[in-house]
């Protein structure tokens, strides 16, 4: 089975209602992201599972992309959205560490290996995500929240 990282921007207060369709009704989470949030320019191009082993190898280095001030409606999302994380422009602390010049494409590939995703361009889709993340938390504006789904 494959997975997709998607990342859509959504409006900041549209948070709550997103935690309330998900409670309620998880169909209408989907036509609610659809009509009211908008993809960024770039997307990732890898299987959603290397974004998943992105975020861990992350969390490994104290960089907790999954912690904000939404804990309890992403919860809710997550309920019924697998894996969903919403980021918000306090991330932004974190933008020196998401920059893949201070990381290894080896240094990736091995954590890829060590969580059982071995192929020969793992670093680079490690890369690839830490780039995309970087650059999409940066453009971040302080009425947006970056919604990255993994499903």
């Amino acid at each position: 089975m494959s997975a997709v990282a998607s990342l859509t921007l959504v409006p900041r207060r549209s948070i709550p209602e997103l935690a309330h369709l998900a409670r309620t009704s998880s169909s209408s989470l989907g036509s609610y992201l659809a009509e009211h949030g908008r993809e960024p320019r770039e997307e990732y191009d890898w299987s959603g599972y290397c974004m998943l082993h992105v975020l861990s190898y992350l969390e490994e280095r104290d960089v907790d992309l999954e912690q904000s001030e939404f804990d309890a409606e992403s919860a809710a999302i997550n309920k019924v959205h697998d894996l969903t994380v919403l980021i918000t422009p306090a991330h932004k602390r974190f933008l020196d560490q998401l920059d893949p010049a201070g990381h290894r494409e080896e240094e990736l590939a091995a954590h890829f290996e060590e969580m059982g995703l071995d192929f020969e361009e793992s670093g680079t889709a490690g890369l690839d995500g830490l780039r995309l993340l970087r650059d999409s938390i940066s453009e971040l504006r302080d009425d947006q929240v970056l919604l990255l789904h993994i499903g």
